[in-house]
């Protein structure tokens, strides 16, 4: 397969230690060769490549980028990718895709129209433990979920402020991981959010902690996401079946690597290859002219907000 020229926009934390470590030589061929970043606050360390203050300024500077892979704060994603795509290069979306449905839903008109490919990028689906549980779930929906993902804000997102603003997602940003795992899994469940609750710290504008009861034909879940300060990051989701046509049978996704099948282990180990499985399968798409974009992890958390319970903490996080 010819190599893909991209440009990555946005240079901080996430693409620092995820895209351009997937994105160079060291960790493996994925069809694509970084030539150009973008972001105002300044490029990433050791690229020696073309870097500009200004997304709009790489376009038109560099014709021969074929991709633009968007990872600069959610916030900025619906100009970013609207700007690229309307440019005529593909798109790879980092998670959360956008602020809003309808932001994502507007992208992939404009990307059937400019017959461009667009991609939602949620790495946490690229680990053979999620495809053993699809594989195994294929055909049939459990009767009960729980999702519990919880995880240490400092560790993740030590200094930063854009979480917690309007926009911003608060624990949703990581709890999207779990939801497109779900989604993946269960590509056929009709997942419906009946009831959710919200914490929201003082002086946020968004939750550090989120339960929702999920429902879908034949069953029903929950789901709780929490950010913490210390602790061992928790990303867990069971799904167990009764024993109506296939047997009872309960499934384990531990730690997103790891698959145990009534308490048994029977996937485990390999390291962390998320991002180098994205953009594989983001070069595939623009290989196959087909793009690849996933909107129920966005509906779950829009109906989420809609109906919740908000409890506001007189305490900062």
């Amino acid at each position: 397969m010819e190599r893909c020229r991209i440009a990555l926009v946005g240079c901080g934390e996430i693409a620092r230690k995820q895209h351009a470590r997937a994105l160079s030589a060291v960790a493996g061929d994925t069809g694509f060769t970084l030539v150009a970043t973008a972001d105002p606050e300044g490029g990433l360390p050791g690229f020696v490549g073309k870097h500009y203050a200004d997304h709009r300024a790489l376009l038109e500077a560099e014709p021969d980028v074929a991709a633009v892979s968007v990872a600069s704060p959610t916030g900025t994603h619906f100009a970013v990718a609207r700007d690229s795509l309307n440019a005529g290069r593909h798109v790879l979306l980092e998670k959360p895709p956008t602020t809003t449905l309808g932001e994502l839903t507007e992208l992939q008109r404009i990307a059937e129209e400019r017959k461009v490919v667009l991609v939602t990028s949620f790495h946490a689906r690229h680990n053979m433990a999620v495809e053993e549980a699809r594989r195994i779930l294929a055909g049939r929906t459990p009767d009960n979920i729980l999702v519990e993902w919880r995880e240490d804000f400092e560790r993740w997102h030590g200094g930063q402020s854009w979480p917690w603003r309007p926009g911003g997602f608060g624990v949703f940003d990581p709890g999207i991981n779990a939801l497109s795992v779900l989604c993946h899994v269960l590509p056929d469940a009709g997942f419906r959010v009946e009831k959710a609750r919200f914490r929201i710290p003082a002086g946020a504008a968004t939750p550090s902690a989120v339960w929702m009861c999920l429902a879908w034909d034949g069953g029903a879940g929950d789901v709780q996401f929490e950010w913490r300060r210390g602790g061992e990051d928790i990303w867990n989701i069971t799904l167990r079946s009764a024993a109506a046509n296939h047997g009872a049978d309960t499934l384990l996704i531990r730690g997103v690597r790891s698959l145990l099948r009534g308490g048994e282990v029977i996937c485990s180990g390999e390291e962390d290859r998320e991002y180098e499985g994205v953009y594989r399968s983001f070069r595939r798409s623009i290989a196959q002219g087909h793009s690849e974009v996933s909107l129920r992890e966005m509906q779950m958390i829009e109906d989420a907000m809609f109906i919740a319970e908000v409890e506001r903490s007189e305490q900062p996080f």
